[in-house]
This record gives structure tokens, C-alpha cells and sequence, in this order.
């Protein structure tokens, strides 16, 4: 039988394997000689493994990714979820019962949060929960092998970043649940690997022995697919994608730019031939920090080789920001999630002698400004700032991805230097909706509601002489990236991947 079954791309590329269930329990290849038997042991077991799988990804240069696994360690370490854990054991449950109910009742909570973006931090306490059931029973948490020697396509209910980190990674991955903006679709896409999200589990369950052919940007998942083939194809040239200005052809540059976050990223946004980076984000060495905002000393040490590895042109660096599910420990209980004059006044030191120490020319990026007196104060602390390193002030933007601030966007563009779109926050908060539900993918941003604050952003920014850019995934997308063009958006930042396609559509219109 061949059959095609459709649900949402959100990593793109194509990869052919068989089904392996993430997560299914099996006997574990060299099991402990004493499993554990009591629930904070096993998460004293989880945690260690995260804590391993994160110093074997930050030695291979994939920060990012070892800052997911660490926050999920610090899931396994939680004292909400043990206390839950001991209350139930202490009410007559058996502890596989007991760690059911307490990650149950902790994901929930998790879920429930105003702010989105941490709530989808509950997929992470349900795969903790799951990994340390397993070695309740004895079993691997890891899953079991792909059959036949074959590539594995992993599929889950609810598949997290954590699956496609630890072992042998996956040719790529089905999960009935998640959203192409959540931490799985991130990771698959920086991972290169093939992500289609929203078909059920029991649709595949027939399509177990077959080799069956995953596509990642069609979102379409098809049996019985090309005999013999095991490997994932190349990635395809893009015509018209090559190095170089995008010019539309009526003879507009739009400036076409990578974001990253780590060394890998800019030494592949150089690879792309990225005019300079349209995104530096700079929380993610420190989402682990337990201790308090990280000094200028810190500031410097972490930023200064990513900015050595950037292709030339112009880097805009973003401050801090911890808001949504990018909270370290020292955050957690705190409502206050964007650092003070103090902590700011030391980044803003550290960005500016990176800087000065790599030659790199930087502009640096607001994030979650609510009001434009936010950029009137922290214009004073930037001239403060380079005043006492012997600097120039460098360009200040702002980022618009809060629907409140749309109200004042003119007053806005008056006193930033340049703005920034948002749209994964933006078209979340304007439609209603999660960042983890599948219905909000990058196309969304091509909603009526969403392109009219798009529009008014450019128009305020244009009538104050202000550059207008859009980061974030939605710039990539073929359904938006016309209609940023039309109108006028003056740059663009994407993955490393995604530089030449977008190079291409912009040449096209």
C-alpha cells in the first residue's frame, strides 16, 4: 500500500528511514546493576545525562542546543517537582505513580502561564518525567534502535528538542503535537533535520516496516518511498541564491542578513555570504546563570569570538532577553525578566569592547520595548557608557513585538535609530495564539492583522528616515517575504540556511 499523509512542515529538507517511537521503553543495553528505585535518584540520573548531552554539544560548538539541555536539567533539579514527588509518596502512591502525578501537576502549572513562551516549557517536564519513569521500570529513556539498520524517523505524540540531541541523531522526525515556532522546531531546523508536525501517531502505526520518506517543507510524510535509499539528500542549490546584494527588479536593495547566537552560526552566516548579521542574540551563554546578571568581564569573554567569526558588515547586536521560556535560575521567581541600569549599563560596556577588540561595527537592538522612553533612557546609558571607554555611541533600535507599543510606533521611530519586527512574538500576541500551536507558523505573519502593523511599522520608520527590518522566520517564508517587499521593508535576517533562498525570491520580485 502507498499512501501520503499531510500535516505541517517545519523544518525543511527531505530524509527517508523507518519509524522509530521516541520514548517506547526498551531493555536497557547495559543496564545499571542497580537500577534506581526511588524517584529523586532517577532524577539525579536525568539530570546528569543532560548535564553530559550539554558538555558534548558545547564542545562540538552547538551552544544553543546546550542551553535547551541545561534548562531542562534544571527541570530534573526542581524543588516544586520533587516536593510533588514526596507529597504524593507520603499520600500511599508507588513512585511511578508518585512522579506521574507530580509532573503532571508541574507541567500543568507550567502550561498555565500568561507568557507562552515559558509555558512551552511543559513539553521539557513531561520528557523529564518520561526519561525518569524509564529508568524506574529498568528500561532505556533513550528508546529502542532502528530496525534493519535503516535511518531512524522519530516520531512521537509530543516529541521534545531533547529527542533530537541525545544518541544517534535522526534522519528526521513526525510529532503530532508542537508548533513550527516551539524549541523542537527551532532545534530541528538548526540541526538541519526534516520536522513535520500534526500527524497522529496512529496514522503511522501501519507504515511501520516500510521505508517512508519525510518532507520537512511539504510537511507530507509518504509510504513505501524509493527503495534502497538511506541517506538525506544534499541540500539543493538555489537559483539565483548566490553571494552578493539582493536587488528587486525594479532596482530596490533589500539587505539580506543571518541571525545567530554562537560561533557556528556566524562562521555559517559567512558561508551563506550574509551581509554582516541582522541579529546577535546574546542571552543564550547565560541561560544557565544562577548567581545574577552576568558582569561586563562575562559580557566580553562570550561575545568577543562570536564577533570575530561574523562575515563584514554591520552587526546588530540584541540585549538581554530573558523574557518567555529563555529564563535562567536567578529569574525564575521573578516577574522582571529585562535587567536594570546596572546589569544593562554592564552589557552595554561589554558589547562596546567586544566590539572595539574585534574591529566589528555593531548596532545594538531593544528588545520588548513597551514605550519609547524606554530608548530615551537607555540613549543615556549608552553615551554614559562609551563616554568612559573613549567610543563612539553606536546606532539604537528597537524592536517592535509588542502590540501595545503599535499605539506610540511614530513617537518610536522619532527617537530609535532604526526598528526591528519581531514577528514570532508579534503574530503570536495579535492572532491569540501559543507559540507551541500549530497553527502558528511563519506564514501566519501573512494574516491581515499582523501585515498592518507590519505596514505601519514601515511607514512610521520611513517617515522619521528610519530603517525598518523583520527578524525571525517569517522572513523566509514564500507567503510573506513578497509582501515585505511590497512594503519596503529595508532588510531581512534568517537562519544561515535560508540566506539563499531568500537572496533568490528577493532577486524574483
Amino acid at each position: 500500500m502507498s499512501a501520503v499523509l499531510r500535516g505541517t512542515g517545519a523544518a525543511p529538507g527531505s530524509a527517508v528511514g523507518r519509524l522509530v517511537a521516541a520514548r517506547v521503553g526498551a531493555p536497557a543495553a547495559r543496564p545499571d546493576p542497580a537500577p534506581p528505585t526511588e524517584v529523586p535518584a532517577a532524577l539525579d540520573i536525568v539530570a546528569r545525562h543532560m548535564d553530559d548531552l550539554a558538555g558534548a554539544l558545547r564542545t562540538r560548538g552547538r551552544a544553543a542546543e546546550a542551553d535547551i539541555v541545561e534548562f531542562a536539567a534544571l527541570i530534573a533539579r526542581d524543588r516544586e517537582l520533587r516536593d510533588g514527588v514526596a507529597r504524593h509518596l507520603a499520600a500511599g502512591l508507588a513512585p511511578i505513580d508518585a512522579l506521574a502525578e507530580a509532573v503532571r501537576e508541574f507541567a500543568d502549572v507550567v502550561a498555565g502561564f500568561d507568557d507562552e513562551l515559558l509555558a512551552e516549557r511543559a513539553v521539557d517536564v513531561r520528557d523529564i518525567g518520561r526519561q525518569a519513569e524509564a529508568l524506574l521500570r529498568g528500561e532505556d529513556p533513550t528508546g529502542g534502535a532502528p530496525p534493519g539498520g535503516a535511518p531512524a524517523v522519530l516520531v512521537g505524540e509530543e516529541l521534545a528538542a531533547m529527542d533530537l540531541l541525545r544518541g544517534a541523531r535522526p534522519a528526521a522526525a513526525v510529532s503530532e503535537r508542537g508548533g513550527p515556532t516551539g524549541h523542537l522546531a527551532i532545534v530541528a531546523r538548526s540541526l538541519g533535520i526534516p520536522l513535520v508536525l500534526g500527524i497522529p501517531v496512529a496514522a503511522l502505526a501501519e507504515l511501520a516496516e516500510d521505508l517512508i520518506l519525510v518532507d520537512g517543507e511539504a510537511g507530507t510524510v509518504e509510504a513505501n518511498a524509493g527503495a534502497g535509499v538511506r541517506t538525506i539528500p544534499a541540500p539543493r542549490r538555489v537559483p539565483g541564491g548566490g553571494a552578493g546584494q539582493a536587488i528587486t527588479r525594479d532596482g530596490r536593495r533589500i539587505r539580506v542578513r543571518a541571525n545567530v547566537a554562537t560561533v557556528t552560526d556566524a562562521l555559517a552566516a559567512g558561508e551563506a555570504g550574509s551581509e554582516g548579521v541582522g541579529l546577535l542574540r546574546t542571552e543564550l551563554p547565560f541561560l544557565t546563570e544562577e548567581s545574577g546578571w552576568p558582569d561586563e568581564e562575562r559580557h566580553v569573554a562570550m561575545l568577543a569570538p562570536v564577533l570575530a567569526a561574523v562575515p563584514p558588515g554591520l552587526v546588530v547586536v540584541r540585549t538581554l532577553d530573558f523574557t518567555g521560556d529563555k529564563r535562567p535560575p536567578f529569574l525564575r521567581d521573578r516577574r522582571i525578566t529585562l535587567p536594570g541600569p546596572d546589569a544593562l549599563t554592564a552589557q552595554l560596556r561589554g558589547v562596546m569592547r567586544a566590539a572595539s577588540d574585534t574591529g566589528v561595527e555593531v548596532a545594538l537592538l531593544l528588545p520588548m520595548v513597551d514605550h519609547p522612553r524606554r530608548i530615551k533612557h537607555v540613549r543615556g546609558l549608552l553615551a554614559d557608557a562609551c563616554a568612559s571607554l573613549g567610543l563612539v555611541p553606536p546606532p539604537l533600535g528597537a524592536m517592535v513585538e509588542l502590540p501595545q507599543v503599535l499605539d506610540q510606533v511614530d513617537d518610536l521611530a522619532e527617537h530609535a535609530d532604526f526598528l526591528s519586527l519581531g514577528t514570532n512574538d508579534l503574530t503570536s500576541r495579535l492572532l491569540g495564539l501559543s507559540r507551541d500551536d500549530p497553527r502558528l507558523t511563519p506564514a501566519s505573519a501573512a494574516h491581515p492583522t499582523v501585515l498592518e502593523a507590519i505596514a505601519q511599522t514601515i511607514r512610521a520608520g520611513h517617515a522619521h528616515g528610519r530603517a525598518v527590518s523583520l527578524c525571525g522566520d517569517a522572513a523566509a517564508d514564500p507567503a510573506v517575504l513578497p509582501h515585505l517587499v511590497r512594503l519596503g521593508c529595508d532588510a531581512v535576517s534568517v537562519a544561515p540556511t535560508a540566506l539563499a533562498g531568500v537572496r533568490a525570491a528577493v532577486r524574483a520580485y
